[in-house]
């Protein structure tokens, strides 16, 4: 079993954006995008038993869950599945244990956002 971790990217620039410029109705809108696409996010996976939901609040996520059976593909469509859904990207670390999954997201972001890193 292996850990990863998604962070929606600019995330609270953009909220930051719309409150600064007055823009409450956009902010909800946006925040509400957020909120129901890791909802169904959410649904679909503890609808698999071989994934477990350890986190998801706000724009994060945390699951872990079984490489063998899930590859790439698998995180590329909750990535996909959240763009769709908000018009942001995520970034993503993996890793062997949370501490590494969290070190490996870091990179995703320093390397430029909507990656994935610490996958074989």
């Amino acid at each position: 079993m292996v850990y990863a971790f998604f962070d929606g990217d600019n995330i609270g620039d953009t909220l930051e954006i719309l409150l600064t410029e007055d823009k409450v109705a956009e902010a909800k809108s946006f925040s509400n995008s957020i909120r129901d696409a890791f909802g169904d996010i959410e649904a679909n996976l503890k609808a698999s038993p071989d994934v477990e939901v350890v986190i998801s609040g706000g724009d994060d996520l945390l699951i872990r869950y079984d490489p063998t059976l899930h590859g790439k593909s698998f995180i590329q469509q909750i990535m996909a599945t959240f763009k769709s859904r908000t018009g942001h990207s995520l970034s993503c670390g993996v890793g062997e244990d949370i501490p590494q999954s969290v070190r490996n997201l870091y990179l995703a972001k320093l390397y430029g956002k909507n990656q994935i890193k610490g996958l074989q």
